[in-house]
């Protein structure tokens, strides 16, 4: 019994090396093959999905351009998701240290779930910011 075991545990940890690769694989490589796969889009289009999923991707801003990359950007934009408190909330320019920490501590807040508290001036106001973009679970 023992022996069969062992088997096992073995079969499953060849499965799990073999399979960890796949389970691994960059988000980008998933808007790549997803933008590129949409029938009948234009480069353009194409080049607009990939680059709106990897700015949503990396918590950038929305910025679109026009025509078809904006068309594209759209829908690649959709396909993103922000996680990067630190990030995002850095990247708002001319706004004050109490600012970013408020949106920081909003995101962390509604992220883990914590009641919504968002204290006053500056820092409310970037804690609002913040807590649209984190979301309990």
């Amino acid at each position: 019994m023992d022996t069969n075991i062992k088997i096992l545990a073995i079969a499953l940890v060849a499965i799990s090396i073999a399979v960890a690769p796949s389970l691994l694989v960059n988000k980008s490589v998933y808007a790549a093959y997803y933008c590129a796969d949409e029938m009948g889009k234009s480069n353009a289009w194409i080049e607009g999905c990939k680059q709106g999923w990897y700015d949503h991707d990396h918590c950038k801003s929305y910025n679109p351009g026009t025509g078809e990359v904006a068309k594209g950007y759209k829908v690649g934009w959709n396909k993103g998701e922000c996680k990067s408190t630190p990030h995002y909330c850095t990247e708002y320019s001319g706004k004050s240290q109490s600012w970013i920490q408020g949106c920081k501590q909003g995101w962390w807040d509604h992220d883990h779930c914590w009641g919504y508290s968002p204290g006053s001036g500056d820092y409310a106001k970037g804690y609002s910011v913040g807590w649209s973009k984190g979301h309990c679970k």
